[in-house]
């Protein structure tokens, strides 16, 4: 696995507490009961949210059908050296890679948030990518966030010690074959920011945020797919 890119979005909601498992969230993501579509744009991108009631959270998720084949999505979700070129926020955000594994990769980004009176946020995460045959259905992209005070202690006191640490979080991108020729893809995302934040920013940049992201994401996968 090489050059990944964590591309998830600044997504905002109520704190969890400590005690949480952000690789164990990926379940709650992944049951499909509870998924209620909130909005539907021109383009036919659905923006969804789901109550988690055991964290007392709220995931959201973005889906759009396509006959863009999954590996060209991943490939740009993967592709940390590219984020420049097609992340339309990419003037906020910057991405370190931590340590590069066989079958995931750890990384550090440092999101600068231009709201007064807010900090910027920072996280470690771990990433996973697999390989998606055509015709099966399921995710292509996993990440979770690291606790602060494990693996990379040392590298978080020497880099933007002053932003907020993320540490409960986790998302996916994924893939529902609907024929031979066309795929829903579905990013969802659950994450903790830390800090109080008012309920109505919270809804605005939830929607906002990661439905730009998908879009810039789509785009590129389009562009690499020479459609």
């Amino acid at each position: 696995m090489k050059n990944l890119l964590f591309l998830f979005s600044f997504i905002l909601g109520v704190c969890f507490g400590e005690s949480v498992d952000s690789k164990k969230l990926l379940d709650n993501l992944y049951v499909e009961d509870g998924w209620v579509v909130n909005n539907i744009l021109d383009d036919g991108t659905k923006f969804y949210t789901k109550k988690i009631e055991t964290l007392n959270q709220i995931a959201v998720k973005v889906s759009q059908v396509t006959n863009i084949i999954p590996k060209y999505i991943k490939s740009v979700v993967t592709d940390l050296d590219k984020y420049g070129e097609f992340l339309s926020n990419s003037n906020t955000m910057s991405s370190t890679i931590l340590f590069l594994a066989e079958e995931y990769v750890d990384g550090y980004q440092h999101i600068r948030v231009s709201l007064p009176f807010f900090s910027d946020r920072r996280y470690c995460f771990r990433m996973f990518d697999y390989d998606l045959p055509l015709d099966s259905s399921g995710a292509f992209v996993e990440w979770f966030l690291l606790d602060e005070n494990l693996e990379y202690t040392n590298f978080l006191k020497q880099n933007n010690p002053e932003a907020i640490y993320i540490s409960i979080g986790s998302g996916s991108w994924s893939a529902k074959v609907i024929d031979t020729s066309r795929y829903d893809i579905s990013y969802r995302l659950i994450m903790d920011p830390g800090g109080a934040i008012p309920d109505f920013l919270t809804q605005k940049i939830n929607s906002i945020s990661i439905i730009n992201l998908f879009r810039d994401v789509m785009l590129e996968a389009k562009r690499r797919a020479n459609f």
